[in-house]
């Protein structure tokens, strides 16, 4: 059996999203027990989407994170495409992923109610200044192929997998299909089977609808 570990690392400095957040970092703060004073880390500036998370479409289905069963997130029988993001053709200055790259990277079929592994091996530039600019995306008639698949789970090496400069609004329809995501992965590349085990452990949160930070693994047995 191989573990693989898929979750990216959290660091200080790292990239984020935008918007009105401000960036991750580590703090301090002291707290008194029996006696004794302690100096604890504390993590500021977290969001729901710092770092590797778990998403859920629960503003389109009305359920929150905590609502998932284990057995959803527990040993699921997944099939990993292999596609890597430097063969994609660029379309508005990034990779993207198309049906064509779906379809090659098929090994054989995929049953309705797997996860699907969408592996570009792009989780090897986390930590570059770069990593959001640059990342792969879906095209609409990928969107649509791999819907089609009827999983109940897809993974994604692609931090951001929507093209912002001609938006096709891809995530409509996935949403809206009730599938559970694990978004911006690493180690996707270093898989060797077509066929595997995902485990995705979200924190037990409450009232979270959309997203969640998460740990996550792969196994090769």
């Amino acid at each position: 059996m191989r573990i693989i570990d898929i979750t990216g690392p959290i660091f200080e400095g790292m990239w984020d999203y935008g918007g009105e957040s401000k960036p991750f970092r580590f703090g301090k703060v002291k707290m008194g027990y029996a006696g004794v004073e302690y100096e604890l880390d504390s993590l500021e500036n977290m969001l729901a989407t710092t770092g590797t998370y778990f998403e859920i479409p629960g503003h389109e289905i009305g359920y929150t994170v905590e609502d998932v069963p284990l057995e959803k997130l527990f040993m699921i029988g997944s099939y990993v495409l292999q596609m890597p993001y430097k063969g994609l053709n660029i379309i508005d200055s990034r990779p993207c992923i198309d049906i064509d790259d779906m379809k090659k990277a098929e090994k054989g079929p995929i049953p309705k109610g797997s996860g699907i592994i969408m592996a570009t091996g792009y989780g090897i530039n986390w930590e570059r200044k770069d990593y959001l600019a640059n990342c792969p995306f879906i095209s609409k008639k990928a969107m649509d192929y791999l819907i089609s698949k009827e999983p109940s789970f897809v993974v994604w090496d692609t931090p951001a997998a929507e093209n912002e400069v001609n938006p096709e609004y891809v995530f409509n329809d996935f949403f809206k299909a009730d599938i559970l995501s694990l978004t911006a992965c690493i180690n996707l590349e270093k898989i060797k089977k077509y066929e595997v085990k995902l485990v995705v452990l979200p924190i037990r949160l409450t009232k979270m609808q959309l997203a969640c930070p998460a740990r996550a693994i792969v196994i090769e047995e």
